[in-house]
């Protein structure tokens, strides 16, 4: 009875994670929020359908091991690289200052300093896996504050493993500063380094010998048990799982085998986490919300206005202009995943109590909740700070936040202004510099700057989006502005104030959603393009060509595609008539028709050979001597070597081809836009 009475308490947990994480996928919020009202549904403080916690709990373990155990595989110090002084010295200063305030908060509250540690810590930890997926969500991985972000979140899950090595010594304040929690921080990096030397001195060498017999399952049994094996080695020397557990992912990821094994894993650990997630729901207590309203509503409020605050100061401080700041704050206001690890160990071992671990646990869904919302408002915010006169476009330092680095910009006009040399605006350059046209670049990469500046193309060094940087760039007297960052509140930003400088000005903007071409429309963009939509239509072709379709009847296609994609954001185009007229076009085919050099028409006119008449075939162009001659004169002799442009159905063709016999024409499959003659 045991086994069914564990079959069906993981069972009704399953199916109450699918359900809730079903409705919160289609609402369009994070699945961790569904999971964890999940726990409360099934829990003891909903339907009471789960009858023993503690097994569930136990099986979550599994899911914190793991999540742990990707944490390491997936570290990499490169994705620091690009923003590493505010990832690491900012971070660090960030949970620094949040722990001092959790710690002077939880004297106030009579609490003991290692509780207010942890506390604070907690705090100080922002959700990686909601960040991102908000992110992802918004193409703003790539932009300023994406990077930012990604940065600072890396630095606060790798301090986890710093809280979780000196959390056994919390519980006594004598020990904090003293000799234990020296040897429980020695204890854990001789013990990394042992495994790190064991694991890249045994482990690549075993994992060679397992790939070696292709098979998936014992390739899958070896990752899963290294990750298990050590957190278990760690736990016998007084390490946590989950730290053990992080280390053994470490020694993977150097491995070449990392990459698969992380694939192999990341099933397992999306299963157990959303158990562990599942499980921490059945701890939340309605009724301690409802009777404790005012102090959640107090610790939500200090959480979101207290951390970002800490992160918009922390961005700015290093140079981050006003709306990334914002972007910056407002994305790390919120409580994490890996807060809930801390939170439930720190119970387990005594250092919070129920009802605490309850306020940070109802604290933290709320935030969560919150967090796309949040996401939502830099924009918004800065351009209203701007109208009440609090936001500038200088610096931190008081200097304008733009610097011209090469080129003497007094004399530049007519010139195109590329606002981010990312991998878009890079390619239109080159070709742009190839070919002697005037251009200016602004970027705030100073590795690009640098780069330019070598090869002697006049750039900036700033933030496009910024007004006074666009003024540098002299856009009133601009002959096109092409938008291509990769943030796309920026790009707005740099719509709005590049029309404000110039009212008739050309501005090709780059759109990363469907739902931001109407936004860059309205704020003046002339032509707003979508990358992914773009190489959508890419492989379209080169599918419907590798199926036999015509040059032609592929453009007919493409077409009507971009036509039904665009034409809705554009109020000068008129989506009623172009479908039809493109459908009329689509009749008749475009096709080019050499004249041999010795056939029989040398010399004929159009006139005497009548194909309109005999056929229905007409001819648009000659192409002649390297020149087109556009709508051709009906006397005018043909001569060898010409190549005619005509028009008409299949059936029209074929006809042309049979009162021709012996071929003295040689038509060809390419249409105008796409021949070489």
């Amino acid at each position: 009875m045991e086994t069914f009475h564990l079959l069906r308490d993981l069972a009704a947990a399953l199916a109450a994670a699918l359900l809730m994480g079903l409705l919160f996928y289609r609402l369009k919020q994070p699945v961790i929020i569904g999971y964890l009202l999940a726990g409360l549904i099934v829990g003891p403080y909903g339907l009471k359908i789960v009858s023993d916690i503690h097994t569930i709990e136990g099986l979550a373990e599994l899911g914190v091991m793991l999540l742990m155990f990707a944490l390491g595989v997936e570290f990499s110090f490169s994705e620091l690289a690009p923003v590493k002084r505010l990832a690491l010295i900012g971070g660090a200063t960030q949970i620094g200052v949040t722990v001092l305030l959790g710690t002077l908060a939880a004297r106030f509250f009579g609490l003991e300093v290692g509780a207010g540690i942890l506390l604070g810590w907690m705090i100080a930890l922002s959700s990686t896996i909601i960040v991102l997926k908000v992110l992802l969500e918004r193409g703003e991985l790539e932009s300023a504050h994406g990077k930012a972000l990604l940065g600072l979140l890396i630095v606060q899950d790798l301090s986890v493993v710093l809280m979780m090595v000196m959390m056994p010594n919390l519980g006594d304040p004598a020990k904090i500063l003293g000799w234990p929690m020296v040897w429980a921080i020695a204890k854990a990096a001789l013990f990394l380094a042992a495994v790190v030397w064991l694991g890249t001195q045994l482990f690549p060498r075993f994992m060679r010998r397992v790939a070696a017999t292709r098979n998936k399952e014992l390739f899958l049994l070896a990752g899963v048990f290294l990750c298990f094996g050590t957190a278990a080695a760690g736990y016998l020397i007084g390490l946590s799982l989950a730290l053990g557990a992080f280390i053994a992912g470490i020694v993977v990821s150097e491995s070449d085998h990392s990459h698969q094994i992380l694939a192999d894993v990341l099933p397992l650990r999306d299963l157990f986490a959303t158990l562990f997630f599942v499980s921490i729901g059945m701890l939340i207590n309605p009724a301690f919300l409802v009777n404790n309203l005012a102090a959640v509503i107090l610790l939500v409020l200090a959480i979101v206005l207290g951390k970002a605050t800490l992160g918009f100061a922390t961005a700015r401080g290093f140079g981050y202009g006003g709306r990334t700041a914002l972007a910056i704050g407002l994305g790390l206001a919120q409580i994490g995943e890996f807060s809930f690890v801390l939170a439930k160990l720190g119970e387990q071992q005594g250092l919070i109590s129920s009802d605490l671990f309850s306020l940070i646990l109802t604290g933290a869904l709320i935030t969560i909740i919150l967090t796309p919302l949040l996401m939502q408002l830099p924009t918004p915010l800065y351009l209203a700070f701007a109208r009440l006169g609090w936001a500038d476009p200088k610096g931190p330092g008081g200097k304008v936040k733009a610097k011209i680095v090469t080129g003497e910009l007094t004399g530049l006009v007519d010139h195109v202004i590329i606002c981010g040399f990312g991998r878009v605006g890079h390619n239109l350059g080159e070709v742009l510099i190839h070919n002697n046209s005037p251009v200016l670049v602004i970027d705030m990469d100073q590795n690009v700057i640098m780069d330019l500046r070598r090869r002697g193309v006049s750039c900036i060094y700033g933030d496009s989006s910024n007004l006074a940087v666009l003024q540098h760039a002299r856009v009133p007297l601009a002959k096109a502005v092409i938008i291509t960052l990769p943030d796309p509140l920026s790009c707005q930003l740099a719509v709005q104030n590049a029309r404000r400088l110039n009212a008739s000005v050309p501005i090709i903007a780059r759109a990363h959603r469907s739902q931001d071409m109407a936004a860059l429309y309205e704020l003046g963009a002339t032509e707003v393009i979508q990358p992914e939509f773009e190489a959508s239509l890419e492989v379209i072709r080169s599918t419907l060509a590798k199926l036999g379709y015509t040059t032609r009847e592929i453009g007919r296609y493409s077409r009507l595609i971009r036509v039904k994609r665009y034409s809705q954001f554009q109020d000068d185009f008129n989506p009623d008539t172009v479908p039809d007229l493109m459908e009329a076009l689509g009749e008749a085919d475009l096709t080019w028709i050499e004249v041999a050099e010795d056939s029989e028409l040398i010399g004929s006119t159009l006139r005497n050979l009548d194909w309109r008449g005999r056929t229905g075939v007409g001819v648009l162009a000659i192409h002649r001597e390297g020149r087109v001659i556009p709508n051709p004169r009906a006397d005018k002799p043909l001569k060898a070597g010409d190549k005619l442009l005509v028009l008409g159905t299949q059936d029209q063709l074929q006809l042309l081809a049979r009162i021709l016999p012996g071929g003295p024409l040689s038509p060809t499959d390419e249409g105008i836009g796409y021949t070489d003659h």
